[in-house]
């Protein structure tokens, strides 16, 4: 489940020739609304984000809202409490709730305003079958196969981490500290590491209108073969969320709202109505819904093992050039932010001395893998 950045739009017929820019004006009932995204994770940990929504012309890439109290609270009046971060995120330790009742989820802002769910009957999603790739001409395709033998789920969501090897092209052995070339410490691991990313998209998927409660090779993403993620090692874990009809038409409604707009042909915006509510103010729009069950999940490597060829399509290729220079440069270079790869000394033949230095030149984002990624392997990751 994805945080969202609303977009509120006015739509207007264009001439082939329209000079004119459109700034559309906007109601101020639409502007700064709450935003909840989250799944009450039955079994799990689960993760709430709670912000605010984000005008067209604002510079910033999200709102969060900070300290706000999470509560979820259960019919038997259990209760689990937290409060977000300052990425607006609260993760609740929910492992020990019963699939059998309902929850609702609470929310509490610092300015005492109280937001909150109607209790909410839970899912117990099915597990995923398979989670494959399929290589084309130019990537991986990567599908998911689910069956249910209840048919009852007949609803669902998917949405996944990525997590991919990085790895540079110079190993760093010295390095311009304190005005002086050293030794780079061994023990500060530079030159692997690990970069991740979440997806981006509303991953739906139904077979309401099937016979069976089967979804066949649904496209969860596509990997470039000549991307950095599948460079050396990539993974991607994939959840699979059982929805209501009223929250996968309400996820449906967002979709297009949020990434098909684009012509006057294509889906026109609509409001959209959640299932959380302001207590004290039940006309305030709040955007987000909230669901509650057992979270599946699967995860898949693709190996460079994995590609089918080597050419332009499926090599990844980091720009990457390195420079020898005379001792007396290295200062110049250092202020054009270029790094040492190496020191070189020697002794001209035939001499006595002196010694004589020059180092190997890049540029730091080809000797230091942290610039792409966490130098901290994840537990996942095979050896």
């Amino acid at each position: 489940m994805k945080a969202f950045k609303l977009i509120i739009f006015a739509s207007c017929i264009l001439n082939f020739a329209c000079k004119d820019s459109f700034k559309p004006e906007i109601d101020n009932n639409y502007k700064d609304l709450l935003v909840v995204n989250g799944f009450i994770n039955i079994g799990g940990i689960t993760s709430i984000k709670v912000g605010r929504s984000i005008d067209l012309l604002d510079t910033r890439s999200s709102a969060p809202e900070k300290n706000a109290i999470i509560l979820v609270l259960g019919e038997d009046g259990s209760e689990i409490k937290g409060t977000t971060n300052e990425l607006g995120e609260c993760f609740l330790p929910t492992q020990n709730l019963n699939l059998v009742k309902k929850y609702k989820l609470r929310i509490i802002l610092a300015s005492t305003k109280t937001y909150e769910t109607r209790f909410l009957s839970s899912k117990a999603t099915p597990e995923i079958e398979n989670l494959r790739f399929s290589a084309t001409d130019n990537g991986f395709n990567v599908l998911l196969n689910t069956y249910d033998d209840s048919n009852t789920t007949k609803y669902y969501n998917w949405d996944y981490e990525e997590t991919w090897e990085v790895r540079v092209p110079f190993v760093s052995t010295h390095e311009f500290k304190n005005s002086e070339v050293v030794l780079r410490d061994p023990n500060i691991n530079i030159q692997h590491c690990w970069a991740n990313s979440s997806s981006s998209t509303i991953l739906l998927g139904s077979t309401a209108r099937l016979s069976q409660d089967r979804v066949t090779d649904a496209p969860i993403t596509f990997v470039a073969g000549n991307s950095i993620k599948v460079a050396y090692l990539y993974s991607i874990l994939v959840k699979q969320y059982g929805l209501t009809k009223e929250a996968y038409e309400y996820l449906e409604n967002l979709k297009k709202n949020t990434e098909q707009i684009g012509g006057i042909f294509d889906p026109q915006p609509s409001e959209m109505k959640g299932n959380i509510q302001c207590i004290s103010d039940p006309n305030e729009q709040v955007i987000g819904w909230i669901s509650a069950g057992r979270i599946a999940q699967k995860r898949l490597f693709i190996k460079d093992s994995d590609k089918p060829s080597i050419n332009s399509d499926w090599v990844y290729v980091q720009p990457c050039e390195g420079v020898v220079i005379p001792k007396d440069s290295l200062i110049n270079y250092i202020r054009a932010n270029k790094v040492i790869v190496n020191e070189q000394a020697w002794i001209a033949p035939g001499t006595l001395g002196p010694t004589l230095y020059r180092y190997t030149m890049s540029t730091k984002d080809c000797i230091d893998c942290r610039l792409k990624g966490s130098n901290i392997k994840p537990s996942f990751w095979p050896n």
